[in-house]
Parts: structure tokens; C-alpha cells; sequence
């Protein structure tokens, strides 16, 4: 079962008297909901949180939710068994316990009395402090005093019985009182002074700080320290057990189970204005659950009273209400400064401003006409009653109206003819008496208007079903163009200086000339049902809607007659203020109304009430803000400033409150996380705040709010809190992080260019051997070519012309000349096979070194300039295939040293020798370091060892005699010279 809350009812009261009409409300948490049960201690702490010490447990309330505490200010509880709670003014709470003992807790510490240790035996019954400041505390056994650290006997002598409360009056006086007896000592006494016996329990206690006690005959009396009594005005006192101060500043009494409000007479009596009785069928079990426990007023006005089952709260409403019972409400302005209301069972009232009343023989009005000040019509059930000049008549309706039908509304016509609408009969017109019914409208589908509004011009308005409006003339009434109001059936209309509203199921629009301006409200759906509207005299504009009232300030309402299209800013009145029940869905209307005094009145179907524009209770404390809780994974922190997080936190839970108790619903929070949120983040449901993906570092917290009446603490609450960082997530390990990153990126970067140089480089070495072996390859075509096609065709027709010569006659002259021409060819055939045997031969040496002078500059320039060329012994042909594998070795060891080597002399050398062709490149570079060996295909070593080991030979790499590298080779003769045989033929 949920919270419940609804108006005071109230019986008759016991004792003649003025009645105000003061509303209140009665809100009542039960077990169900989390309340305490029971709860004898209640108090209220500076940060505005309702305390309540019971057998459960301590229980904290902000006004939304009960909390069971098992510490206070982060300092834990004794037990959960507590039995009384009070608030020291420096902000130390005491806290007493059923098993004895009690706990001083403050922010700054705490400090725990054990009973029979270091405090009294017994249960704490009570704990005071006096003006001073003193704490005073007595149990069952004692009363004592916190002194230095230590609690010291109160009085020389203890106080017979067991105590069961104590409270410091207006003078400083300490009263006691036991089951049946009254103590007091005086301030500055040093022993207790027997006063009087009296009813018990229930039967005294401190009102307006002086000790009212029920006598035993029934009568109250005031007592002072001094000894001296007085008498207590109080008609019919036996009923009332106690007197207390209410809520907000009146004065209430128990009565049985229930309690009474209290009024003052001018002589001084107090007598009982309203009673209310307990509550039952509520609670969380069966019995008498609403039995009241303890009392206590908070500093908002608000009375509380605890119970067997829970808690209650009292609290005065800003309207005021009409105190009768009746149901289907109507009020509106009558005769002169009179407001004629009424209900649908029990006669109308005239009320005068002063507050008297008379009734009227006029009963289940449907609507209320003011033509003038002297001059009111109003109509009934059968017809219509006119006041006017002092007189009284009623007109019945005429003979072929159904009786059963009434009257919906009424208004003047431009003429001074009433205007009735009577529901299912359409319009018709009274004058003089005579009943007419109005042609005006005839054909129209659903003739009957449902509001009639005659405006400060003299234009009279009808408003009827499904979106129609119009203008009624002598002639006809002209309905504005279709689609244009769009507020449902026209339920109200009202002159607002000048300009027409009208109201209906969708909301309100303006009549601005031809066009239709639909009001916008800051919250959607807002208004809607539209009953009543009326402008006050501060300019404010009064909505009843089934919301409740909404009123749009005069401010509002005049930037919107210059910008219809803006939202305007409301405030809502609703149950919560004192309007109660909603308004009549079809009649009577409309449902608002102003009296002669400025006052507001409002009709539904379940009560009636006002309330004064001018003087509305504002409260004007702001709300104090908790930070309550922070949750980081598992674990639950106490929020306090500084504090830090563990490691690898990323995700926190911030619960936070606002203690305004008197509206709690309507208090506003904003909350924000400087860092990570744009801007403040308004709380829309529960008091809390989630925050994921945080970082370490530290944050700044803050938590501000608003009452009911928009009055902000600006300040708030703020927590400032660090999230601790791993080592991997320090500054220092980061930037470590980014110096390697960027070293790493270097080196990639160093690498990179290194393998784009050996790739250059390497294709500058392969297209140098490429035109190389393309240079072989294409002599040994061009050879080829020579000797397999032209040589061989020349010595073809070589012979053939030896064969012709050998053949032709003897002519000596013919012959000698064909000899020298065959002589000639011969000698041609034989330089061209010399030719041909040169472009298939091994290159020169010279040809040799410029080859290797052309891959030094491709490979490092300006390194053929210290590259020597240097052949021994007799230079020999050699084989093809031995041709281009040494040209090969060599190109390789040549240029690997003008690569890497950066020599200042690269040596080459070519042994023919008679058994092996040996070759040499020196250089006296850098060298090799002391063991290293190059790498695989570093510089080419597994190419130059495979070539070489096909041709049979051996090859040496390794440090130069007097530094550098020395890479050396021996191929065998047989495998590097070409026989001397092909040498010499083709």
C-alpha cells in the first residue's frame, strides 16, 4: 500500500463558535511503506531530516522515503533498539537506547555511554538540553547531567518513581514526570520540588514553553516553577487529554484517538473549531493502529504525529475551504458584494465578505447570472429565480418544456433579454416573463450551447459542441470558420480585458479578431477540461482544468498577447494545496469565479473553496541538500570532501536528497559533474545520478534544489573526490608510454627508409647486371646471327664460286681476277669470324673495371673513385657461364663495401694463373666487429658462395689483413678459361 494522503475530515464541532475555514492536509506513511511503528522520539536536524527513534531501529525521513540508520554522520549506533532522539542546536545528535545507554554523535565525533559503565542502568527514557546547552538525560533508574565528559547525579536527592518525560521551560525550569507525579527544579536549584500529582501519561506537557497539566477533575492548569498555578480556559476539557502546538501555528488538543483544533475566543477561551478523528483500516494489521505516540512540530509548520503503525503528517493548505458538505458544487458572484453558493442537496448560501452566511430557499443551481449589482438570476430545477430591486420571482419554465431538462447556461443578449440554454430544448430568451425560444439557431445540428458569454463590448458569444464558436446577432449566429478552434467542446469563456478566451477539452485559445491562438504551456498536456477561467486583479490569469488551477502570471499573459506563439510559464495548484475533486464535467459551470474582494473561487463536484491572490502562504525556506551516498562497484562510501576512490574505478552512483517537507513532490533538483556534464541536469525521477566511463583525476560534484515555491538553495551540496589512477595510468607512465611510442615510430620510420634504400639499391644492382648479362646475351646473338647466317652463306658462295672458277674455260685473265676476288672474301669471312669470336669472348679488363665503376655510382656515388682495377698474369678467355658468375661475385663484394664498408679504398684483383683463376676485393673500411658474422643475405654472401660453388671454386669473406673486409675466390682453370681449341673456331 502506497502512501496515503487526502484532506482533513472533520466532524461537527463540540463547542459553539466562528468557524474559520482553514484547510488541512493529512498524509500518513504506514509499516507498509517503510515507516517506523511505534516511534516514541521524534526530532528534526539543522539539515532539515526527520528522525525517528523506535524498537525497529532510528529511521531518517526527507520527506520521500524512510531510511533505517545504523549510524549517524558515519559514527554507528549502540543498538537498533532506540527509544528516544533528541537534536542539541550545535548539531549533536543524542540517541538513547531500550537496553540502557546512550550515544553523543557529532560531525567532528562520537562518543557512547554504556549503561552500568560509564552511564546509568535502566532504559533512557528522555534526553533534554537546557538553554545553556547542558545535555540532561534520564533513564529508569535516574536523571542526570553531562558534565566534562562525565554524567553526574541531577538534585541531591533522586526523584521517587520512574521517569517518564522532561522538558526545560521559558524560565530555564526542569520539569519531570513520573507515572503520576509532577517534579520541577528551578534553574539555579539544586533539588527537585514534589508539584503535584496528575492523570499520568498523556496528561501534561510543555505548550508554549509553559507545563499545561489535566487535572484530576477534568480541568487544565498552567504551572510555574515558583509554585504559582492558573486555570486554562478550555470549553469542555474533559474530552482533551493534552494541548499542543499544531501546524503551522495553531493549536490542536487530543481527543481519544483523535485530536481537535483549537480557536480562541475574545474572552480567551479556547474551544474545539474542528475535530478529527484517528484514521482506521489503514494500517499495516488490524487493532488500534492509529493510537498517537509522540508529536512534534517542524520548522516548516508541518505537525507530526507518530503511531502504532507509522507516521502522520499535518499540514496546513494554502486554500481555504467552504466547511459544509454538499456535493456538485456552484459559486459565483450574487447581490451586491455577496458570493452565492451552494451544492446540490442543501440550500444555496449568501455569503457577505465579513464571512456570515445566509441560506436561500434556491437548491441544485445550475447556473448563476450577475446581470447587475441589484440584479441576479439563477437557475433551478422548474425554471428560474430573479433577484432584482430588492425583489424575488421565480419563472417556471413554460408548459411544453420537459421539466427533466436544465438549464446550462445563461447570459444577456445585445437587447437585455436573458439568454437560457436548457439542455436538449436548445436557446430561448425570457422577457418580462414571457419564454421565447430563440430562431436564431434553428437548423443548426445540436442547437444547445454549453457556455454563453456576452463580452465588455456587448458582443454576445455562444459556445457549442465539437469545436464551434460564434458570434450571435440580431439576425443569426455566425459560427467561426471550421478548424479554427480546436479546443472540443467550448466548456468556458471568459473577457480578459478585452480579448476573449475560450476554454474546452483541448486547452485555451485566444479569439484574436478572425484567427485563433491556441495558448502553449511550458508542460504538455497541462490543460486540458477546461471549466473556468477568470482574470484576478493583479492581471493573473485562473485556469480550472482537470490538472487543477493553472494560473499564467500577468507578465505571461501579456508578452503572449505579443508573441502567442511562446510557451508560457504556469504554477499549479492542485490537491496538494487544498482542491480537492475535480470539476462538473457538463454543468454547472463555470467553475471559477471572483469575489468583491479579489478572491478566487473554485466549484467541484466535491467541495468549494478560495483563496486570496494577494496573500497566497509562500514558504520561504529553502530546502537544505544532502549528498548521501556514493557507490563505486560494490562498495557503499560515505560522501565527504577529499575522499578517494580505488583504482580502476569507472563507474559511480551519487544518491542525494532535499528536506523541504512540506511539498516534497514538487521540490526541484539540479545536479551536475563539473568535467563531465555540459550544464546542470534536472532530476526527473529517483535522487540520484550515474556516471560511467570515468577517468582518474579529480571531480567537483554539485547538488542544488528548490522548494514548492521555487525558492533555490544556490549553494547546495558538493563533493569533491579524486579517482585514484594505476601506474599505467599516471602521467608519468603515459608520457614514458608516448616518448617509446615515439621511438618506436622512429625506428619503424629509420627501418622503413633503410629497406626503400636496400630495395633502391638493390634494383640499381639487378638493372646494372641486367644490362650486363642483356649486353653478353645480345653479343653472343649478334655472333650467332653472324656466324650461323653470314658467314655461313659466305662461305657458301665461296665454294660455289670455286666451283664455277674450277669449271669456266681457260681464260687466264677472267680466273686471276676471280682469285682476287675469292682471296678478297676469304680474307672477309676470316675478319668477320674474328669479329664474331670477340663478341663471344669474356669483356676486356677494362670493360670489366667500367662495369664495376657503373654499380659503384649506382650503388654509392663517389665511390668509383676509390675503386682500383688491377689483373696479373696472362689474361685468358673465359667460359660463358664463368664469365657472368664472376662478373657477378665481383659486382656484389664491390658494391657491399662501397654500401656498408664506407671505405676510403676499394681494391679489385684478377690472378690468371696457370692452374685457377683467382680474384680480390679488398677494402679497409669498418670491418666486421670481433665474431659477428653477416647476417644471411645481408650482403649477398649465400649468392656469391652458390655461384662460385657451381663453378667448383672456394671463396673466403672475412676481415682484411690490416682492417676492412677481404672477400676472396679460386676457380679451377678447367672451369674458368675456355679451351684453346673453341677459342680458335667457330
Amino acid at each position: 500500500m502506497g502512501t496515503l494522503v487526502w484532506a482533513l475530515a472533520s466532524l461537527p464541532a463540540l463547542a459553539a463558535g466562528p468557524a474559520d475555514d482553514l484547510s488541512f492536509e493529512r498524509r500518513r506513511w504506514t509499516l507498509v511503506d517503510g515507516a517506523p511503528g511505534a516511534a516514541i522520539g521524534i526530532q528534526q536536524t539543522a539539515d532539515g531530516l526527520m528522525w525517528f527513534a523506535s524498537p525497529t531501529g532510528l529511521y531518517s525521513f526527507d520527506g520521500i522515503k524512510f531510511k533505517q540508520e545504523n549510524q549517524i554522520y558515519g559514527h554507528k549506533l549502540l543498538s537498533i533498539n532506540t527509544n528516544v532522539v533528541n537534536v542539541h542546536r550545535n548539531g549533536s545528535v543524542g540517541v538513547g537506547y531500550n537496553f540502557g545507554g546512550i550515544s553523543i554523535i557529532s560531525p567532528s565525533g562520537a562518543r557512547d555511554y554504556v549503561a552500568g559503565v560509564d552511564f546509568p542502568l535502566g532504559t533512557t527514557r528522555t534526553i533534554s538540553v537546557d538553554p545553556d546547552g547542558n545535555w540532561y538525560a534520564g533513564t529508569t533508574t535516574s536523571m542526570v547531567r553531562l558534565k566534562d565528559g562525565k554524567w553526574i547525579a541531577v538534585g541531591r536527592r533522586a526523584i521517587p518513581g520512574m521517569l517518564e518525560s522532561t522538558w526545560f521551560d521559558k524560565d530555564g525550569a526542569l520539569w519531570a514526570l513520573t507515572g503520576d507525579e509532577i517534579y520541577v527544579l528551578p534553574k539555579g536549584a539544586e533539588d527537585f520540588r514534589f508539584v503535584m500529582k496528575y492523570g499520568g501519561r498523556g496528561a501534561a506537557n510543555l505548550f508554549m514553553r509553559r507545563m499545561h497539566v489535566k487535572r484530576a477533575d477534568g480541568s487544565f492548569v498552567i504551572l510555574s516553577a515558583d509554585g504559582k498555578s492558573e486555570p486554562l480556559k478550555l470549553a469542555n476539557a474533559k474530552l482533551y487529554q493534552t494541548i499542543v502546538e499544531g501546524p503551522n501555528g495553531t493549536v490542536v488538543a487530543t481527543r481519544g484517538e483523535g485530536f481537535s483544533r483549537l480557536l480562541q475566543r475574545a474572552d480567551g477561551t479556547w474551544y474545539e473549531s474542528e475535530f478529527y478523528p484517528p484514521v482506521s483500516g489503514y494500517g499495516a494489521g488490524a487493532g488500534s493502529g492509529a493510537v498517537g505516540v509522540s508529536m512534534y512540530r517542524d520548522r516548516e509548520g508541518n505537525f507530526w504525529q507518530t503511531t502504532l503503525e507509522g507516521v502522520e503528517k499535518f499540514r496546513l493548505q494554502r486554500f481555504h475551504r467552504v466547511k459544509r458538505k454538499d456535493y456538485i458544487w456552484l459559486v459565483q458572484p450574487g447581490l451586491d458584494d455577496e458570493m452565492w453558493m451552494g451544492g446540490y442537496t442543501k440550500p444555496m448560501l449568501r455569503v457577505r465578505p465579513d464571512g456570515s452566511s445566509r441560506p436561500t430557499r434556491m437548491k441544485a443551481a445550475t447556473a448563476i447570472l450577475r446581470a447587475a449589482a441589484d440584479h441576479v438570476w439563477v437557475a433551478v430545477p422548474g425554471g428560474i429565480w430573479e433577484f432584482h430591486a430588492g425583489a424575488e420571482r421565480f419563472w417556471a419554465y413554460p408548459a411544453q418544456l420537459d421539466k427533466a431538462f436544465e438549464v446550462q447556461a445563461l447570459a444577456l443578449d445585445a437587447d437585455g433579454k436573458l439568454l437560457v440554454s436548457i439542455a436538449r430544448h436548445g436557446l430561448w430568451t425570457l422577457e418580462h416573463g414571457q419564454w421565447r425560444q430563440d430562431q436564431r439557431l434553428q437548423g443548426l445540428q445540436d442547437p444547445t450551447p454549453i457556455s454563453m458569454l456576452r463580452d465588455s463590448r456587448g458582443q454576445v458569444w455562444l459556445g457549442l459542441t465539437n469545436n464551434r464558436l460564434g458570434t450571435l446577432t440580431p439576425q443569426a449566429l455566425t459560427l467561426l470558420p471550421a478548424g479554427q478552434v480546436q479546443v472540443g467542446n467550448v466548456l468556458a469563456m471568459a473577457d480578459v480585458g478585452g480579448r476573449v478566451l475560450v476554454g474546452g477539452e483541448n486547452g485555451v485559445t485566444w479569439i484574436d479578431g478572425s484567427r485563433a491562438r491556441a495558448l502553449r504551456f511550458e508542460r504538455d498536456g497541462l490543460v486540458q477540461q477546461v471549466s473556468g477561467l477568470v482574470r484576478d486583479r493583479l492581471g493573473q490569469l485562473w485556469i480550472h482544468c482537470n490538472s487543477g488551477l493553472v494560473v499564467v502570471a500577468a507578465s505571461a499573459l501579456q508578452a503572449f498577447w505579443h508573441a502567442p506563439a511562446a510557451p508560457l510559464a504556469t504554477e499549479l495548484f492542485n490537491f496538494e494545496d487544498g482542491v480537492s475533486g475535480i470539476a462538473a464535467a457538463v454543468r454547472p459551470l463555470p467553475s471559477l469565479s471572483v469575489d468583491s474582494r479579489g478572491r478566487v473561487y473554485y466549484a467541484t463536484v466535491s467541495q468549494a473553496g478560495w483563496i486570496d491572490p494577494a496573500g497566497i502562504p509562500r514558504n520561504p525556506h529553502a530546502p537544505a541538500v544532502l549528498i548521501q551516498n556514493l557507490r563505486a562497484g560494490r562498495d557503499d562510501w560515505r560522501p565527504a570532501n577529499g575522499m578517494l576512490l580505488p583504482q580502476h574505478t569507472t563507474a559511480i552512483d551519487l544518491s542525494f536528497t532535499a528536506t523541504s517537507l512540506a511539498v516534497p513532490e514538487r521540490v526541484r533538483l539540479k545536479y551536475r559533474l563539473q568535467g563531465v556534464d555540459a550544464g546542470w541536469r534536472e532530476v526527473t525521477g529517483e535522487r540520484s545520478a550515474h556516471y560511467t566511463n570515468l577517468r582518474p583525476g579529480p571531480y567537483h560534484f554539485q547538488v542544488i534544489a528548490a522548494n514548492e515555491d521555487g525558492v533555490w538553495n544556490l549553494q547546495g551540496a558538493e563533493l569533491r573526490f579524486t579517482i585514484q589512477a594505476a601506474f599505467w595510468q599516471r602521467a608519468w607512465f603515459q608520457v614514458l608510454c608516448t616518448l617509446l611510442a615515439l621511438l618506436a615510430v622512429a625506428l619503424l620510420y629509420r627501418w622503413r627508409i633503410a629497406v626503400v634504400k636496400q630495395r633502391a639499391l638493390a634494383l640499381a644492382e639487378a638493372r646494372a647486371g641486367a644490362r650486363l648479362e642483356a649486353t653478353l646475351q645480345e653479343r653472343g646473338r649478334i655472333a650467332r646471327s653472324l656466324h650461323d647466317n653470314l658467314l655461313q652463306a659466305a662461305q657458301t658462295l665461296i665454294l660455289r664460286f670455286h666451283t664455277l672458277n674450277e669449271r669456266m674455260p681457260q681464260e687466264p685473265d677472267l680466273q686471276s681476277k676471280l682469285d682476287k676476288v675469292l682471296d678478297y672474301a676469304e680474307q672477309l669471312v676470316a675478319s668477320t669470324r674474328d669479329e664474331v669470336v670477340a663478341l663471344r669472348r669474356m669483356p676486356s679488363c677494362e670493360e670489366l673495371f667500367a662495369e664495376l665503376k657503373a654499380a659503384v655510382v649506382a650503388t654509392a656515388a663517389g665511390a668509383e673513385l676509390a675503386t682500383s682495377f688491377v689483373t696479373t698474369g696472362e689474361v685468358r678467355p673465359l667460359q660463358d657461364d664463368a664469365a657472368g658468375e664472376i662478373a657477378y661475385v665481383l659486382r656484389e663484394a664491390v658494391c657491399n663495401s662501397a654500401r656498408h664498408a664506407q671505405p676510403s679504398r676499394i681494391a679489385v684483383a684478377l690472378h690468371f694463373g696457370a692452374l685457377a683463376l683467382e680474384g680480390a676485393v679488398v677494402d679497409d673500411g669498418v670491418g666486421l666487429g670481433i665474431g659477428q658474422q653477416p647476417a644471411a643475405g645481408h650482403w649477398g654472401i649465400i649468392g656469391m658462395r652458390e655461384r662460385i660453388a657451381r663453378l667448383g671454386g672456394a671463396i673466403d669473406i672475412g676481415p682484411g689483413a690490416q682492417g676492412g673486409v677481404s672477400v676472396c675466390f679460386s676457380i679451377p682453370a678447367a672451369r674458368a678459361y675456355r679451351p684453346a681449341a673453341s677459342h680458335a673456331t667457330s
